[in-house]
């Protein structure tokens, strides 16, 4: 598997690190319905990290199935 170009310039890379910065909490809709919860801890070509609140560990979610990203209050 190739990783796709990652290009931190583009616009949704660059708010997706000002929510990593500001350590927000996020809302990531799944294609399959699902939803996750939590702060984005980082992201590459291919995934992106997410620590839930009640989890040791972040959850690594693949960019081709996110639906949404928006925040939380």
């Amino acid at each position: 598997m190739e990783p796709t170009s990652f290009d931190p310039s583009l616009p949704g890379i660059r708010l997706l690190q000002s929510w990593i910065r500001d350590q927000r909490t996020l809302s990531v809709e799944l294609s399959d319905g699902k939803r996750i919860d939590g702060r984005l801890t980082w992201q590459d070509p291919l995934y992106l990290a997410v620590q839930r609140d009640d989890a040791s560990d972040p959850i690594l979610v693949n960019r081709q199935l996110v639906l949404t990203i928006r925040t939380l209050i």
